[in-house]
């Protein structure tokens, strides 16, 4: 079976968050591959040295940057997008994205939501904490952390909301214990989703955000709160 579920993992792609730290080069087309610094440094010396091609650059690096998934990363672009002269088409979604980022922390409130008859407010499942997950079935990396997130969750027996960002198909069967939601733009907007797997954990009682993790093991290292 777990043979069968690899075959699977390696026909998926798409809307994920990139592990790969190289980003490709802007103004050449060879095969070196640039750091986040040397990206920064690249559209830095594109706006002083080729202006004509400033905003470009920034359109060019700025979707590569959100498939990682790196908060961190998204925010040095902050740099360029909140430059007035920048012409880049990608601005206001920059600065959208970055204030998305900056507002969704640890022990604010998860912005609630409604879809079709659940309301995230009115879900109370007894457990101390809740899990939210935003995914996509065509992101390599959704399957890669489902593969392992589902026995896990239920070895802690945590509730899981998770939220299909497309209309992919969905080869998974997932507890039935989970509740299913089809994730609308106002919802990706409201948690500040621009790469998939996201997870969010949120105490039952507060409805505050309780940890952010970005992968298994720092979901693990809060068992404590469960």
């Amino acid at each position: 079976m777990r043979s069968f579920i690899w075959l699977i993992l390696l026909s998926f792609t798409g809307f994920c968050q990139g592990k790969s730290v190289g980003f490709p080069d802007f103004k050449q087309s060879n095969q070196k591959k640039l750091s986040i610094e040397m990206v920064i440094s690249r559209i830095r010396e594109t706006r002083r040295s080729d202006s004509l091609h400033y905003g470009d650059a920034l359109d060019f690096y700025y979707p590569k940057i959100a498939a990682t998934g790196k908060n961190d990363w998204i925010e040095k672009l902050a740099e360029f997008s909140l430059d007035p002269d920048c012409p880049a088409k990608f601005k206001q979604k920059i600065n959208a994205h970055i204030l998305s980022i900056r507002t969704l922390q640890i022990g604010e409130l998860a912005p609630d939501f409604i879809v079709d008859k659940f309301q995230l407010s009115y879900f109370h499942p007894g457990t101390k904490q809740i899990l939210i997950l935003f995914y996509s079935p065509s992101c390599f990396h959704c399957t890669e952390l489902l593969i392992d997130l589902i026995p896990y969750v239920k070895s802690q027996k945590l509730s899981v909301i998770a939220l299909q960002i497309d209309n992919d198909t969905n080869p998974w069967v997932f507890p039935n214990d989970w509740i299913l939601i089809k994730a609308t733009e106002k919802i990706r907007k409201a948690y500040g989703v621009f790469s998939t797997p996201s997870l969010y954990l949120m105490n039952n009682e507060s409805r505050k955000i309780s940890c952010l993790p970005e992968n298994m093991e720092q979901l693990k290292s809060m068992e404590i709160l469960f």
